[in-house]
């Protein structure tokens, strides 16, 4: 039954291949053309899928290697045959010779050489196994890229590429010079604003400029939800001297993320790195009246009573009234249906904002005994637990425990990778803890300020275990 399976595939297959040769074509567009757009729209994808951290950036780089290696083909081709006549069709008896002639060759070539188990080699592993073979297939790449765009200087999809590609590289300056390109031909894209901003802050060596802190303040009109251009403005604050207006920046980051976003290691460390040469305690820091009432629309008040936008447009005061109320109401609907795992985190952010530490601990405690294996439940639990922690204080007994979970649950979680490893060094147990940051490693970034700081420390633990 199976070899019958294969000669029906095969038939379908040669069927599918023969049906251009034997009509006439109505579209004066080649191959090439649709295989151009293919490309682009697989690009475009690729980048999708990695601002939702859907994918690694080694494994985006891996991809967009190949689909540029691919497009550049396709797009030499095009235009090496653009000017060609369409060539003599082949004759239906050489048609039909061919599609007997090739399905067969190909099966005695399999039972010759083929094994149906050998597994899988992706092609993301493909690029690693040599890495040095890699990077210089991707400066090709990108050399090939930019001289494309000299003949094409108005191809914003092109622009947009290169630069991605130089930033993945190192060339910093070329990405500025790249995306200046984008912004020309795509001045009114708010989407553009905070990768072209973070350029620019690569390439001034990390200080966000001027002209970036512009950007990023316009970024934070057009899209709220975006953490970059929030962390950089409060970065910026931080360069300039103001270290409480950073803690206020990233404070009201962390209050709007959801729990398990994983930029919130980065910038939980940060809060901690400046407080500490501040001397300034970050639980003395509440979150300000706009990130609150944003964090209570995302969060979704207890129905009835106003909406979320309602609140937000009340004088401060009255919002802390209003939202009291509602909690209250929650609350004792809770001590009626003690098993509404939402209600406990709806109450638990809501005592939050309202400056409830204790009360909104008990809160996310109740909704993570209900929901032990879910690892959203247990980072809201958590979180809360982190802002507790001082700079220079030893993880308390409870955040570990509850990182372990969460760890169980999802072996690549970033928070739970951190912080159980800080809790391993910390008890002495370095060996473990370098066994898990290597794991975290793997998930970030190449070049990125925070997998740099991993290997410090991994480098330092092993030094340590080494003495």
């Amino acid at each position: 039954m199976i070899w019958l399976a294969f000669a029906v595939l095969a038939l379908i297959a040669a069927a599918a291949l023969l049906l251009p040769f034997l009509r006439r074509s109505s579209s004066g567009a080649t191959r090439a053309d649709y295989d151009v757009e293919i490309y682009r729209d697989q690009l475009a994808e690729i980048e999708r899928d990695l601002s939702r951290n859907l994918i690694g950036e080694s494994e985006a780089r891996a991809a967009r290697t190949e689909i540029a290696r691919r497009a550049l083909a396709a797009d030499a081709e095009r235009a090496s045959t653009s000017a060609a006549a369409p060539a003599a069709r082949t004759i239906p008896t050489a048609i039909l010779a061919l599609a007997v002639i090739v399905p067969l060759g190909a099966l005695l070539i399999y039972l010759d050489v083929g094994s149906p188990r050998l597994p899988g080699q992706p092609l993301a592993a493909r690029h690693d196994t040599n890495p040095t073979e890699a990077a210089r297939q991707d400066q090709a790449l990108v050399t090939q890229l930019a001289e494309r765009m000299k003949e094409r200087p108005d191809d914003v999809q092109g622009w947009l590429l290169l630069a991605r590609s130089y930033a993945t590289l190192g060339r910093h300056d070329d990405a500025v010079t790249a995306w200046r390109n984008v912004r020309r031909l795509a001045p009114e894209a708010p989407e553009h604003l905070g990768p072209f901003a973070e350029a620019l802050v690569q390439a001034a060596g990390g200080s966000v400029t001027p002209e970036a802190l512009s950007l990023f303040q316009a970024a934070t009109k057009t899209d709220g939800n975006d953490p970059r251009p929030r962390f950089y403005i409060g970065l910026a604050r931080a360069q300039a001297g103001d270290s409480r207006g950073a803690l206020q920046a990233w404070i009201d980051l962390v209050t709007i993320s959801p729990p398990d976003a994983p930029w919130l290691v980065t910038v939980r460390g940060q809060i901690q790195r400046v407080a500490a040469q501040a001397g300034i305690d970050p639980a003395s820091i509440a979150p300000s009246a706009e990130a609150s009432a944003q964090a209570a629309r995302e969060a979704g008040g207890p129905p009835p009573g106003p909406t979320a936008d309602m609140i937000a447009r009340l004088p401060p005061g009255e919002q802390q009234q209003m939202i009291r109320g509602m909690v209250e109401s929650l609350a004792a609907r809770l001590e009626a249906e003690p098993n509404d795992v939402e209600g406990w985190r709806r109450l638990g952010r809501a005592r939050r904002v309202l400056g409830e530490t204790d009360k909104a601990i008990e809160a996310y405690a109740k909704a993570a005994e209900l929901a032990p294996g879910r690892v959203e439940v247990l980072s809201d639990y958590a979180g809360l637990l982190f802002e507790g922690i001082g700079p220079g204080d030893k993880l308390p007994a409870p955040f570990v425990a509850v990182m372990a979970k969460i760890l169980a649950a999802d072996p690549n979680h970033l928070d739970a990778l951190w912080f159980t490893g800080v809790a391993e060094a910390e008890a002495g147990r370095r060996a473990a803890a370098v066994a898990l940051w290597q794991r975290l490693i793997d998930r970030l970034p190449q070049g990125s300020p925070e997998r740099a700081e991993i290997e410090t420390e991994i480098e330092r633990l092993r030094k340590q275990e080494a003495n």
